[in-house]
């Protein structure tokens, strides 16, 4: 049994709950399944290379639209069946760019520690330079922007079209959730 055990032990005891190994075991399981349950909410909302992700939000009315591609995306709208363009504010979240991963780094540090206060501090000398890991060359623009009246009813009528470079890219518009 860790220490950490033994002090919740201590505190259920203190405040009349049953302090058992079951109930501290109980209480880990819980703390692995919240940690679980938030990492699986955690997605990445950027689009594949050279696509576009549309999503509807129902309750807000509003559409959301990523947009990535070796060219940098220009114009973008949302076309009804009758042809009428809604042009969508587009905006850059990110640009071709070289990520690095970090030098080893050789540190020396002090601390003290007590009951429930501890401090220290450190430094940190860096053995080399930055290395490149990866080159991503994509653009990726983001627009929301709120929903044609009419959506929700007739939201298969509706497509996104981005001006991508010299080519216009073309999908259909979310289903609503």
């Amino acid at each position: 049994m860790f220490a950490s055990d033994r002090l919740t032990i201590a505190l259920l005891r203190r405040l009349r709950l049953p302090g058992t190994a079951t109930a501290v075991l109980t209480l880990r399981h819980c703390l692995v399944l919240l940690c679980a349950a938030l990492a699986a909410c955690a997605g990445n909302p950027l689009p594949a290379p050279n696509s576009i992700k549309a999503t509807y939000d129902s309750a807000g009315n509003v559409i959301q639209v990523y947009i990535s591609n070796a060219q940098m995306p220009h114009d973008a709208w949302l076309v009804d069946a009758n042809g009428e363009r809604y042009p969508l504010a587009l905006t850059l979240v990110s640009g071709p760019h070289v990520n690095y991963s970090e030098p080893p780094s050789l540190g020396l540090g002090f601390g003290v520690f007590g009951w429930n206060v501890g401090g220290g501090t450190g430094v940190g000398i860096p053995l080399g330079t930055p290395q490149p890991t990866s080159v991503d060359d994509q653009f990726i623009a983001s627009a929301r922007f709120a929903a044609p009246a009419d959506y929700a009813q007739r939201w298969p009528q509706y497509r996104i079209v981005a001006d991508v470079g010299p080519q216009a890219v073309e999908v259909p518009a979310p289903a609503p959730s």
